[in-house]
């Protein structure tokens, strides 16, 4: 089980590596540009990394996929994408070729130890069968005082979502609330803050609070992005992410 996350992982016997990699070069070979969330979730994250006031800052895109985030990453610091898929990395090297990109399994990465400013990891910790391994990875190749900007599907509003079918078995998903979310990020780092966005489910509760008729009544006399603010700060967005720190 993973530590700090209820009911991890959802398969067992794991997967292996092997089929692992098969399901997300088959994955990214389907979808080679960004969706609605994807680009949603990357514009967060980009807006947080410049708060944090940084000088050209050495970058990891960890977990990149098919690499248009790390293009864009390229804008405010020195990036480089690593992801498990050589699909999805052959597909960024040839979309990005100024851009460096390394097809490699996390657990085997030769970056030295304190090398990046900056480790950005979007919707990766839910997906690997040992997700505080993958965090100590991250602690080992940031610098002292090195930033992380970790994001997660949420459980709160996964559980109220329509189903959509099984997933194939190569496919590792526990998804955490956000508050497992915290505790797992705190085992190895300073956690700065937390938010979600994109509030989304139509299933129990959630059916009433994300109500069109109701909000539409509200946004009378509440505005509308307030409203979604306020879901976000509860923890009801579909996306989870949390600002740390490495400890010195």
């Amino acid at each position: 089980m993973a530590p700090g996350i209820k009911d991890a992982p959802t398969v067992e016997p794991l997967p292996s590596l092997t089929e692992q990699r098969d399901y997300w070069d088959a994955r990214w070979d389907r979808q080679r540009q960004p969706n609605y969330f994807q680009t949603r979730r990357g514009e967060t994250v980009l807006a947080i990394l410049q708060t944090l006031g940084l000088d050209n800052p050495t970058i990891l895109d960890f977990g990149c996929g098919t690499g248009w985030f790390t293009e864009r990453l390229c804008h405010v610091g020195r990036a480089t994408g690593i992801d498990l898929s050589p699909a999805a990395i052959a597909i960024a090297q040839a979309t990005y070729p100024h851009v460096p990109f390394i097809a490699g399994n996390l657990y085997e990465t030769t970056f030295p130890a304190g090398h990046f400013d900056v480790v950005v990891s979007q919707e990766v910790v839910a997906h690997v069968e040992d997700p505080d391994a993958y965090l100590a990875i991250i602690d080992r190749i940031l610098k002292p005082n090195g930033y992380l900007i970790i994001t997660s599907a949420n459980r709160v509003v996964i559980d109220r979502w329509p189903e959509r079918g099984p997933d194939p078995f190569a496919h590792i998903k526990f998804y955490p609330t956000r508050r497992e979310f915290k505790r797992m990020v705190q085992r190895r780092f300073r956690v700065l803050r937390t938010t979600s966005i994109m509030p989304l489910g139509d299933h129990g509760f959630l059916r009433f609070v994300n109500s069109y008729k109701l909000n539409a009544v509200l946004g009378w006399v509440i505005p509308l992005r307030v409203l979604e603010r306020l879901k976000e700060w509860a923890g009801l967005g579909y996306t989870l992410i949390a600002v740390a720190q490495k400890r010195p």
